[in-house]
C-alpha cells in the first residue's frame, strides 16, 4: 500500500468558552491567516449573539495558542503557548489540531477559558457500576 499523502488543506479547531470554530486552511497559510479566518467567525452575526466571550474587533485582540502538557511530577495540567503570526501552518500544526483563543485585556493575555461539554445528556445518569460476581435477578 502506498504511503498516505499529506492533505493539501488542514482542518483546524479553535476553541474558546463553549464555542468551537472549524477552520479549513491550506498548508502554506500562516498563523496570521488563521487569525483572520478566526476573526471573521468571531465577528459573525451568530457569534456576536453569544455574550459568553469577549468581543473582538481585530486580530490584535487575541492570540491563537496550543496546549502544552506539563510533564513535571509536581505540576499536572496544561499550559498554553501563543503561536507566532509569521509562522507557516506546515510543520507547526497537524491536521485536526485544536487551538485555543487567548484574548487580550488592556494588552495583557488573559488565561484560556474552555468548557468541555459533557458526553452524557443532562437527564442521562451514569449507570451504576457493579463490581464482583453477578447475582441472579430477583423476580
Amino acid at each position: 500500500m502506498p504511503p498516505r499523502t499529506a492533505p493539501k488543506a488542514y482542518q483546524i479547531l479553535a476553541k474558546t468558552h463553549q464555542v468551537t470554530i472549524f477552520l479549513t486552511v491550506p498548508q502554506t497559510a500562516t498563523i496570521a491567516f488563521l487569525k483572520d479566518e478566526a476573526l471573521s467567525a468571531l465577528t459573525s452575526r451568530v457569534a456576536t449573539e453569544d455574550d459568553s466571550f469577549p468581543h473582538v474587533q481585530s486580530t490584535s485582540d487575541f492570540e491563537l495558542a496550543r496546549a502544552v502538557k506539563e510533564k513535571e511530577k509536581t505540576r499536572s495540567g496544561v499550559t498554553y503557548e501563543a503561536l507566532e503570526s509569521n509562522k507557516a501552518v506546515r510543520g507547526l500544526l497537524t491536521n485536526w489540531e485544536v487551538l485555543y483563543f487567548q484574548f487580550r485585556d488592556e494588552g495583557n493575555l488573559m488565561p484560556v477559558e474552555v468548557t468541555q461539554p459533557s458526553l452524557l445528556d443532562d437527564e442521562e445518569e451514569e449507570p451504576p457500576v457493579n463490581k464482583g460476581k453477578r447475582k441472579a435477578l430477583s423476580e
